[in-house]
């Protein structure tokens, strides 16, 4: 496609900002329009929504989700980039709005891909050593019973270090590689699982010093595209980390047949979405015991060590659910990703993509138009 000049003067924002933010936005664009409402909850009354005239006259909107009274492609004629605030999308491609779009038509969707890893790589490494060194269960214990808790109740030289351990990374993407860096520097080794497993540079949204890449850390690479390469992955690892996104192609990829081929003494971690795991089959692993005579580290049954989850499905997850209580279970509220930063990197990918479509080029990031390649 031939390069040419877009224009994008107006923009609305669709969600909270703080006002230095704002004001960096006002220098950017000719006019802002602020929507200040509460992201990913059922529709506010008292929060006022954008009017029909405005998002006629929107070139740019930069929020996490679709407005709630957006529902036509039409209402929308003058946008040209729409900058989200998440990783994933599926809650963008999934509205009426989205899939009015016509083929046919110049506008660009990014994602914001690349604002997280430094936080989410941290939540990785920080919940896997708390399971390794028992912190979880030190907290709780020493706090609730007062107790000092001896050295045999947690099985004596317990500890797994960190230079022991193969890491293997599910989805080798912005967090995958960002989680893989500090892992490797912890004298980890890793592996990755990706879709034709092989090495790949790195693309997109991406904070200096973080990352792989050339995609060179991994010892071995798996592919997804082959069943053995798949199960290979899992029973080589000593922690999992899933990074996927949720997609029709995503969803239930960690099954039994994964958790079977995993040892009964590893980690497994979930960053990405609760619905790519088949959390009922998770918890029965979870609460397994190795047989009579089994190795703590065997493979082949439906057992695994501990997990870190900071996902789940349904969100919010209900009380009733076992993983609440396990004792082998660090459980988060999807909140690995929330840096004081988020809002700034977030500016910082509007940013760099409005310079970019300005100047006829593709966006970082994006999952619908053209994209930095293009």
């Amino acid at each position: 496609m031939t390069a040419h000049r877009v224009p994008l003067d107006t923009l609305l924002v669709y969600g909270p900002l703080a006002d230095d933010l704002l004001s960096t936005l006002r220098t950017i664009f000719s006019e802002v329009i602020y929507r200040p409402v509460t992201p990913f909850q059922p529709r506010i009354e008292s929060e006022p929504q954008p009017t029909d005239e405005e998002l006629a006259r929107a070139d740019a909107i930069f929020g996490f989700q679709i407005p709630f009274n957006l529902k036509k492609w039409e209402q929308t004629p003058r946008l040209k980039l729409f900058q989200g605030l998440s990783a994933g999308f599926s809650h963008i491609t999934d509205t009426d709005y989205y899939k009015s779009i016509p083929d046919s038509a110049d506008v660009i969707f990014a994602s914001a891909s690349g604002i997280h890893v430094s936080t989410i790589g941290e939540h990785v490494l920080g919940t896997v050593l708390m399971l390794t060194h028992k912190l979880h269960f030190l907290n709780v214990t020493l706090r609730n019973e007062k107790r000092w808790v001896p050295h045999a109740e947690l099985g004596g030289n317990f500890i797994r270090e960190l230079n022991t351990l193969k890491v293997g990374v599910i989805g080798y993407g912005h967090i995958g590689r960002e989680t893989a860096r500090l892992f490797h520097s912890c004298g980890s080794k890793i592996l990755a699982l990706t879709r034709n497993g092989l090495p790949t540079p790195e693309s997109g949204f991406i904070i200096p010093h973080t990352g792989d890449p050339s995609g060179s850390l991994p010892e071995q690479y798996f592919a997804t595209s082959s069943r053995s390469s798949t199960l290979a992955f899992f029973s080589e690892c000593d922690v999992v980390v899933n990074t996927l996104p949720d997609s029709t192609a995503t969803r239930g990829f960690v099954g039994v047949e994964e958790l079977k081929a995993m040892k009964g003494d590893s980690i497994y971690v979930n960053i990405g979405r609760g619905t790519t795991t088949d959390q009922d089959a998770l918890i029965e692993a979870l609460q397994a015991k190795a047989g009579q005579g089994e190795e703590e580290s065997a493979t082949g049954s439906l057992r695994i060590g501990a997990a870190s989850l900071d996902v789940t499905t349904p969100e919010p997850l209900p009380s009733d659910s076992p993983l609440y209580t396990l004792p082998n279970v660090v459980l988060t509220p999807h909140m690995s990703g929330l840096s004081r930063l988020y809002f700034h990197r977030g500016v910082d990918v509007l940013k760099a993509n409005t310079e970019r479509v300005r100047a006829g080029k593709g966006a970082l990031n994006a999952f619908r138009g053209r994209g930095e390649d293009d």
